[in-house]
């Protein structure tokens, strides 16, 4: 075999297998951003919501991401460009990324919020539809602040019907206005106390999807691949993240660089590719933005 044809013979090999590798995903797969300039080292743009999410952007679209989550909590950029659609979608269009979904905590569970729920959800909901966005990553907040609880004990006392009421009536109301979805995402503390499985016996799956972690499944000792195909039916997206068991209990202790952690994700994406899964993969605090974009592309063989 002379070098002229080894080199074609392994291109064209190469050209194949990305080939078949893009012919069995069905899903599209984006990032949650992992911060600005944690690829690149700059300084954050603290106290500029827009400056921070615009510098985020930049940085994944550099990488070739194409399709991006925010925590709209922190952001709040649904509220920034509410009135001003256009010109969002013009900066978006310029760096080629799609919003594809927000993710936000609520407090789904209190019944003396449920008109500001429904009222923020449909904000939300309006200006997804009105950018190219899916879904809503919805979390719970089980105490005054809108955030993870330090102690998941705060979990067991969950007004459940109250959260399945809510959730039911916001996550219709989007979907029949707007083509969004309320998609449920557990943290921790949820999986770790079995609350997951109660919210989704209680909540109607035609209005309330799922979107689960694969690192938070696995800090709660189950398996993300069985979980992905026991709920297949109701996934609007799964959250690509790992984790290690000895990094100690506080809540965010066990994220891990994809990878590097005790996930199967071979299985994970096993499972999507053989159900023909069209929603949407993202990976989120995997490292930064380049060695997520790294591990997806290059060990996971994704297109993003």
């Amino acid at each position: 075999m002379n070098r002229r044809y080894f080199l074609t013979a392994a291109t064209s090999a190469a050209i194949a297998l990305k080939a078949r590798a893009a012919a069995g995903q069905t899903f599209i797969a984006g990032v949650v951003p992992a911060g600005p300039g944690r690829s690149s080292g700059q300084a954050s743009s603290s106290g500029n919501p827009a400056r921070t999410y615009w510098t985020n952007c930049d940085e994944v679209c550099g990488l070739g991401f194409h399709h991006i989550e925010i925590n709209n909590t922190r952001a709040g950029i649904a509220e920034l460009y509410s009135n001003r659609v256009p010109e969002f979608k013009d900066e978006m269009a310029k760096r080629q990324l799609t919003l594809a979904g927000l993710a936000l905590f609520s407090h789904m569970a209190e019944s003396g919020e449920r008109l500001d729920l429904i009222e923020h959800h449909m904000l939300l909901g309006r200006f997804l539809a009105a950018v190219g966005g899916k879904y809503i990553t919805h979390m719970l907040a089980p105490e005054t602040a809108l955030n993870e609880p330090a102690d998941e004990e705060a979990y067991r006392h969950v007004d459940l019907k109250v959260w399945a009421v809510n959730g039911n009536e916001v996550g219709k109301r989007m979907l029949n206005e707007y083509g969004v979805v309320l998609a449920y995402h557990p943290e921790r503390g949820e999986l770790r106390t079995g609350l997951h499985e109660r919210i989704l016996a209680a909540t109607d799956e035609r209005y309330v999807g799922f979107l689960p972690d694969t690192g938070h499944i696995a800090s709660g000792g189950g398996d993300a691949a069985a979980v992905c195909r026991q709920y297949r039916s109701r996934l609007a997206g799964v959250h690509l993240k790992d984790f290690r068991p000895d990094r100690g209990q506080p809540v965010k202790a066990g994220n891990a660089m994809l990878g590097e952690g005790i996930v199967n994700f071979g299985a994970v994406i096993d499972v999507l590719r053989n159900t023909n899964f069209t929603g949407y993969v993202m990976s989120e605090s995997g490292g930064t933005n380049r060695v997520m974009r790294d591990y997806m592309a290059e060990t996971l063989k994704l297109t993003i």
